[in-house]
């Protein structure tokens, strides 16, 4: 118990008496408190009577004279009570007068969990852009601000903008593995396409029938871009605007288009930029194009840190000129919904599609699929993918990739014929033997040496007559290739193909069959 007595430590009793310092010096404690209260066991009710905070006395503290009560209490009143505090914290955030507050009770009104946000709150939306469309003024950094914390707030209300340009005629790269840029390459169909260093080139009329294919890890929109008109659009504030209003800003908003029954917001998005030739200056650019973007647009392109709707990507070509791209967020990428955990080491799954295109020639339809070394369980659920299984078994000596995995193949559907133990590979064993092998063998890292790999190596062939049948396919993709072939000469076992995924990693894909 603290030796503060309770009229000490009550803001009621500041608020009647009108002892200011006393009263903001309370809500700043209360505020960190309130910060830190993860770490605390007192709830809100328990602290409410401690710091004699009553409802009656929010509109007080709300509308103080002094400016710093009404910035420290936004924070404690929306800690404290609520929803039951989200009208009077939005009243109060309305008539604020000092426009560097007002951000304070933004941040605030975010904190509440169920917020409904009342129209008011989309017309100051309204009056910012407007404010910021207009000359500059001292205020202009503080509306920025505020803009950028109202549009997070807003848009948990009114939902994200959606990505309506599934049919509009686009240039579209799909990044992929670039020594396998056939095999996305086979599955657009349809459409001209042609590949290049990082993936393939695709000329689209219907994304819908592209978004699906497992193999690219990411899908980018390539906007127009005149190379020797827009040359200097990474210095020239002129060129970049330009660039800006005429093209990039019309390209995003064609394909966001505000539908009838949805609040008009402006679209948010980070600037990243790529390239060796800028990496000296890549912050520098960053911040040089985000506010082009911004200012450009109108500020109907609003550049915020989090959850923002698109990245725009601006990528150094061969002469030097930074050429634009985007990555729209909305809808999404539902085509690994299933991995709702991974751990650090984990594949990424359009790796481990790409994979298992590789082996297609060699799967059978129902195999009983063995990875002993199974992770998150990505390999397996996309085994499952391209052709059904019989069952899935999955092992990893670690229990949190074990529970990373049983997660992701319930949520992937395959609970029901599949299993994953919790057990060192080197005592696995299993009564009935499988016909297929899938995984991803551990490396060497700081914590894994190479003679501790040669070991696992030696001992993943002296169990392979144990767990799988005779003539059955092994698909082993390792990055440390040298050591494991040296493995399969000594253990005779027959190596069909070895294929290279990535000779800056050092990784391949080893097909054999035992």
């Amino acid at each position: 118990m603290s030796s503060t007595s309770v009229v000490d430590k009550s803001i009621h009793a500041a608020l009647i008496s009108q002892e200011n310092d006393k009263l903001k010096d309370l809500l700043l404690e209360l505020k960190f408190v309130l910060k830190d209260d993860k770490a605390s066991d007192r709830s809100a009710e328990s602290l409410i009577k401690e710091y004699c905070f009553e409802m009656s006395d929010v509109s007080s503290v709300l509308s103080h004279p002094d400016v710093k009560v009404r910035q420290f209490g936004a924070y404690c009143v929306a800690g404290l009570f609520d929803e039951a505090a989200a009208d009077d914290l939005a009243v109060a955030y309305l008539k604020e007068d000092v426009e560097y507050n007002k951000e304070h009770f933004v941040k605030a009104l975010s904190l509440i969990k169920s917020f409904k946000c009342p129209e008011n709150l989309y017309a100051r939306m309204d009056e910012l852009l407007g404010l910021l469309k207009g000359s500059r003024t001292d205020e202009h950094k503080h509306y920025v601000k505020e803009v950028r914390l109202l549009l997070g707030l807003l848009r948990s209300d009114a939902g994200r903008r959606a990505f309506t340009g599934q049919k509009l005629k686009s240039e579209i790269i799909l990044t992929t593995n670039r020594n396998f840029r056939e095999v996305t390459m086979s599955e657009v169909k349809g459409f001209p396409k042609k590949t290049f260093n990082a993936g393939v080139m695709v000329m689209c009329d219907d994304t819908t029938a592209i978004e699906n294919i497992r193999t690219f890890e990411e899908m980018l929109f390539v906007p127009p871009f005149d190379e020797d008109e827009f040359a200097a659009i990474g210095s020239d504030r002129e060129v970049a605007g330009r660039y800006v209003r005429e093209i990039l800003k019309p390209y995003i908003l064609e394909r966001m288009k505000v539908r009838k029954d949805e609040k008009k917001l402006p679209v948010s998005f980070r600037v990243d930029i790529k390239g060796e030739t800028v990496q000296n200056k890549e912050t520098e650019l960053q911040r040089f194009l985000s506010e082009v973007v911004e200012e450009e647009s109108g500020f109907e392109l609003i550049n915020i840190r989090n959850d923002f709707d698109i990245q725009i990507r601006f990528v150094t070509r061969k002469t030097g000129v930074l050429k634009p791209l985007v990555k729209f967020f909305v809808p999404g990428d539902t085509r690994f919904d299933y991995k709702t955990v991974d751990i650090a080491a984990g594949i990424k799954p359009y790796l481990a599609a790409t994979i298992c295109r590789l082996c297609a020639e060699y799967l059978s339809e129902d195999a009983r699929v063995l990875d002993p070394f199974c992770g998150a369980g990505t390999l397996l659920v996309e085994r499952d993918r391209l052709l059904r299984t019989g069952f899935l078994f999955g092992s990893d000596i670690f229990p949190t990739a074990c529970a990373c995995a049983e997660k992701n193949l319930a949520r992937a559907g395959l609970s029901d014929r599949s299993k994953i133990i919790n057990k060192d590979f080197m005592s696995l064993e299993h009564k009935e033997l499988f016909n297929e092998m899938i995984t991803d063998l551990p490396f060497e890292t700081e914590k894994k040496t190479v003679s501790e790999l040669e070991k696992i190596f030696v001992a993943f062939f002296d169990r392979v007559d144990k767990l799988l049948e005779k003539g059955s396919y092994m698909f082993v993709y390792t990055r440390n290739a040298a050591l494991f072939k040296k493995q399969i000469v000594r253990h005779g076992i027959t190596m069909i193909k070895c294929l290279e995924i990535s000779k800056r990693e050092g990784a391949y894909l080893f097909i054999l069959r035992n």
